[in-house]
C-alpha cells in the first residue's frame, strides 16, 4: 500500500512539478542603466535544468516571467505566470510550452541575444538584460 502511495506521489510530481524558490544560480537583471537583484528564481522539482524567473514588476509592459531550459538551450518569454497548483505551491505542467522562444526574436525594436555559457546564461535586448550566474562566489582571502 505504501509503495502505491509513493508511486502516485512520484507520478503527480513528474506530471505537474511544483516550483521551489531557489537562491542559485545568482539572478540579476539590468534595465534603464541600473542592475537589480530583486527578481525571483524558481526550479521545478525533478527538472534540474529548468528555471522560471519572475521579475518583481513588468518591464516595458510585458517582460515579467521567463522560462529557461538549460538542456535545450532555450530562453522564453512567458505570456502568463504559472497557473497550476501542486501540493499548495505554484506548479507547471511538464508538457506545456515554455513560451515565446527569444532567440533571434525582435521585440521593442531590438533583437534578443541568448547566450548559454558554461557557468552563466545571459539573454538581452535593448530594454532588458537577464543574467543567471553559476560562477563560484568570490571569497575574501584570509
Amino acid at each position: 500500500m505504501v509503495s502505491v502511495a509513493v508511486l502516485a506521489l512520484a507520478a503527480a510530481i513528474w506530471h505537474q512539478p511544483p516550483l521551489i524558490e531557489a537562491s542559485f544560480p545568482r539572478l540579476t537583471y539590468h534595465h534603464n542603466g541600473q542592475t537589480f537583484a530583486d527578481a525571483r528564481i524558481f526550479r521545478p522539482l525533478a527538472m534540474p535544468t529548468r528555471y522560471y524567473i519572475a521579475l518583481p514588476r513588468p518591464i516595458a509592459a510585458h517582460y515579467e516571467w521567463f522560462a529557461v531550459d538549460r538542456r535545450r538551450e532555450v530562453a522564453a518569454l512567458m505570456t502568463a505566470p504559472p497557473s497550476h497548483r501542486s501540493f499548495g505551491l505554484s506548479a507547471i505542467r511538464r508538457g506545456d510550452p515554455l513560451g515565446l522562444d527569444l532567440e533571434f526574436k525582435k521585440l521593442d525594436g531590438s533583437e534578443w541575444q541568448v547566450h548559454f555559457l558554461d557557468d552563466e546564461i545571459v539573454f538581452s535586448n535593448a530594454v532588458l538584460c537577464v543574467r543567471l550566474d553559476a560562477r563560484p562566489a568570490l571569497t575574501a582571502e584570509k
